[in-house]
């Protein structure tokens, strides 16, 4: 694609000029995916500043959680980038309603409490039919442009962020810039290969719809998926109490609407091996030479990718197919080799690694330099692990990431992360101007245990009366 030449600066963006940026960053930049890297670092600290004002004054007095911190902290506007630390949120907010509201089906308390993170209107669903989070999670995406995205459960609840349809949107339009080539109709399909379950609504899964739609264009002959069917809420959750449990199924209570979900998803577990070495094998069949887009994690890529290389398959796809693994290794282990393993048998010179996060919309893909450049429309943020305080943008600096995403405009883009990470905001040798994660992220061990910028009296009173408001 052309380069535009970037913007001029401007010593104040017009109020529409702002809006645009955060709204729609791709149109703001003229649809050139390079110029989003090219902007000199003061022109977009000071976009990104104006941007956030913006979301401040529209959205403190409209999230109960949000203006009680700033309340507590003296906090009535954005002066600087730094003065939003004190309104970052740890990651646990998108979790801190009663846990007995999800075991017992308060569905009813539960909408009350999502609305208390999200300024779109839910008063008028009616919950009464609700027999299932995943029952709840329909109702909420057949009649709002919320598109819930929850966690594993692994610790026992769900956290849910409160995204929009809008930004997935957003979001695939741009990786379609990243993955397609120029030049290519807008309206053309590309074959998707999805190593997972069709959709669902987790973090990831809600990735599968969106690039359905942005990428296949709807197109079902050009969607590629391990398994057609829907990767349920329920049975997620329901795997974590019994692992909680430690493994022993007896000692939780399965709803009897659950056990036949339940004993289908066991029997594709015993079978997955199988059934990835056929998935692998027809695809290779179907979609040699072809140009393909995949994303998935870590593990799941080698997983694939050996069930190829140990049936004599390598080279698949076309060259310029883009593989994009994210997530890291979750505590399994991979050979220091996987990386290439996978390229080996996708046919593909390397991997592109991304680092995102259900929280974020963002897809950062690694650079030719080995860095993840942080999209313009979100800040960086890189804390003091013992006092939670901003580090200065300046050179590099390590600690604890967080972000503040600006297309979230109908809920709070502020939070604080567990990644340990390093962040340069010097200019990368790969020609970008944007600040970049370091290659090396890693994980505090207290990762529920977050310190933020905000008092800990003030955060605890702003949880305290969120998780009083869903009661």
């Amino acid at each position: 694609m052309t380069t535009t030449p970037v913007r001029p600066p401007s010593p104040r963006r017009p109020d529409h000029e702002v809006r645009q940026f955060a709204d729609d960053p791709l149109r703001w930049f003229g649809g050139d995916r390079a110029s989003m890297h090219r902007l000199p670092a003061p022109d977009l600290a000071a976009l990104q500043l104006a941007a956030l004002r913006m979301r401040f004054t529209e959205l403190v007095d409209r999230l109960p959680v949000v203006g009680a911190l700033a309340r507590e902290q003296n906090l009535d506007g954005i002066g600087a980038l730094d003065d939003a630390a004190q309104l970052l949120l740890p990651h646990t907010v998108y979790k801190s309603y009663p846990p007995s509201l999800l075991s017992q089906g308060r569905f009813d308390q539960l909408t009350r409490w999502i609305s208390r993170l999200t300024t779109v209107d839910l008063g008028g669903l009616d919950t009464a039919g609700c027999d299932s989070v995943d029952a709840w999670l329909t109702l909420i995406d057949d009649h709002t442009r919320l598109r819930l995205a929850h966690s594993s459960g692994t610790s026992g609840t769900m956290s849910f962020v409160p995204h929009t349809a809008e930004q997935y949107s957003l979001l695939y339009e741009i990786v379609r810039h990243d993955t397609v080539p120029a030049g290519t109709p807008a309206d053309e399909p590309v074959h998707v290969v999805w190593p997972s379950y069709r959709s669902g609504r987790s973090g990831i899964a809600r990735h599968a719809t969106a690039m359905f739609e942005q990428l296949s264009r709807h197109s079902p002959d050009h969607f590629h998926t391990l398994d057609p069917g829907h990767l349920s809420a329920d049975l997620m959750l329901l795997a974590a109490r019994v692992k909680a449990a430690g493994g022993r199924p007896g000692q939780v209570e399965i709803p009897a609407a659950l056990r036949e979900q339940r004993d289908r998803y066991l029997a594709g577990r015993r079978s997955a091996p199988e059934a990835m070495r056929r998935f692998t094998a027809d695809l290779a069949e179907r979609l040699r030479g072809e140009r393909v887009v995949s994303l998935s994690l870590w593990e799941t890529y080698y997983e694939w990718a050996r069930a190829g290389l140990d049936q004599g398959l390598d080279g698949v796809f076309a060259p310029d197919s883009v593989l994009m693994p994210g997530g890291g290794t979750k505590g399994s282990v991979l050979p220091d080799d996987w990386a290439a393993q996978v390229a080996g048998f996708a046919g593909v010179p390397s991997v592109r690694l991304v680092y995102a996060m259900v929280e974020l919309i963002m897809l950062s893909l690694v650079c030719p330099a080995g860095a993840y450049h942080v999209e313009p429309w979100i800040v960086p943020y890189v804390l003091d692990p013992d006092t939670g305080r901003p580090l200065p943008r300046q050179g590099t600096v390590r600690g604890r990431a967080a972000f503040f995403d600006l297309t979230a405009d109908v809920y709070w883009g502020g939070f604080v992360t567990g990644d340990r990470v390093a962040v340069s905001y010097d200019p990368c040798s790969c020609g970008r101007t944007t600040p970049r994660v370091e290659p090396g992220i890693s994980r505090f061990e207290d990762d529920d245990k977050i310190t933020c910028a905000a008092t800990p009296e003030a955060l605890d009173d702003a949880l305290e009366y969120l998780a009083d408001a869903a009661l």
